[in-house]
């Protein structure tokens, strides 16, 4: 079978009238490149360049920075309302909080360079920021005694689990705690009672994983129940305090160790792509469930305190980020004694870590004390530069009989 050769003219007339030829789009990028250069070139000989390149560097500051304080307080906003509720802002809290300073780094030197007063609104978030983490650098002035002593008592927490063998002896001696709490201590009572180290306490008791010594006499011990299947999530002791019963809650909520690992490789995304009627739903609630029933356990606490009928202190491990909603819930109806009446950032956990961004150190605050509207926190002090795991807090407060707010 033979075919027909093209006709030329036709060929000529398809090649002008069709789509352009690359020689044709290549002679219209060269026109307008032709066309910026002679600009540049104007510009440069006007003495107007710099200025071009000035104007170019000083919009692109304003807009990240604007771009850095929407995203932020977004972020700011998210973390603190809805935290545990959401799988991503359950993750995001656990982050070192440097982490969402590191971007003002390279935003402030192009402030210094193109927009000062680009740089002083980024220093004035810089600080903003700092604050809403909750942990002011210097405290204009803290509560102390004013000679009521009798009418204070001093509370020690400290999770011994993972203790890398070091000693609570040199805060507890400085610190000299009425009542001394410990978490990961089942069963450790009698042991402590007759150490010399802790002879200052001459009562002790325990109760599932969890152990309290005390000058003051101690009345009853319960655990709490929990509001899911599993282990109990705190105990209630009672201590007869001159004559007066006051509850000593000692908390540790589940650990996230293993779910924010697991998270670490991308799940905590779901919480962003798991939308209801999307096949990402179902992977969403299952990666919930944890942080449901760390909500569900802190409630469960909570309603315990509103029921108790004597002054009421809680103290322990609540592994909850004060940044995140579980802390927000508890603030809600209790005091934070570091908050009221502590020092600078008040970090107790991770005590050693290899992480560049926290230097090294602790990054969080998950060890609280906190009291009921019966309480005044006095002092708040954290134990510094020790290598456990988790550093010990200790708070003094002052009995109020309820007529202040907590």
């Amino acid at each position: 079978m033979a075919f027909d050769s093209p006709d030329p003219n036709t060929a000529a007339d398809l090649t002008g009238r069709g789509a352009p030829t690359q020689a044709t789009q290549m002679g219209q990028v060269d026109r307008i490149a032709s066309r910026l250069g002679g600009k540049l070139i104007v510009a440069a000989e006007q003495g107007g360049l710099l200025k071009l390149i000035g104007r170019f560097f000083r919009s692109l500051t304003l807009w990240l920075t604007v771009i850095y304080f929407v995203l932020g307080a977004g972020l700011c906003f998210a973390m603190h309302f809805v935290g545990e509720r959401n799988i991503t802002t359950a993750f995001l809290i656990y982050l070192p909080p440097s982490l969402w300073l590191l971007p003002l780094a390279p935003l402030m030197l192009l402030g210094l360079l193109f927009y000062r007063r680009c740089l002083m609104a980024q220093i004035a978030m810089g600080c903003l920021l700092m604050l809403w983490l909750g942990y002011p650098l210097v405290r204009l002035s803290t509560a102390t005694g004013d000679g009521g002593e009798t009418h204070e008592i001093s509370v020690m927490t400290y999770n011994r689990g993972q203790n890398m063998s070091q000693s609570l002896q040199p805060f507890k001696n400085a610190t000299h705690p009425d009542i001394l709490v410990f978490q990961e201590a089942g069963g450790r009572a009698a042991g402590f009672l007759h150490s010399p180290d802790y002879a200052e306490f001459g009562h002790a008791a325990d109760i599932g994983e969890f152990t309290l010594l005390s000058r003051y006499p101690i009345k009853d011990r319960s655990l709490v129940p929990a509001a899911s299947l599993g282990s109990a999530r705190a105990a209630r002791f009672v201590i007869d305090w001159n004559g007066r019963p006051i509850s000593v809650y000692v908390v540790h909520l589940m650990t996230p160790r293993d779910v924010l690992g697991f998270y670490m490789r991308g799940a905590f995304l779901w919480g962003i792509l798991g939308v209801p009627g999307t096949p990402g739903a179902e992977k969403r609630r299952h990666y919930q469930t944890f942080w449901d029933q760390q909500i569900n356990d802190a409630s469960q606490i909570m309603a315990s305190v509103r029921a108790d009928a004597n002054p009421c202190i809680l103290a322990g491990d609540f592994n909850a980020p004060h940044v995140g909603y579980i802390h927000r819930m508890l603030a809600a109806e209790l005091g934070d004694a570091h908050a009221a009446a502590g020092h600078g950032f008040g970090f107790t956990f991770p005590g050693v870590t290899r992480n560049p961004l926290s230097l090294g150190g602790p990054w969080m605050r998950i060890d609280y004390i906190f009291y009921d509207r019966h309480w005044k926190a006095v002092e708040c002090l954290t134990e510094k530069k020790r290598p456990s795991q988790h550093r010990a807090v200790m708070a003094r407060m002052r009995l109020t009989g309820g007529s202040s707010k907590p």
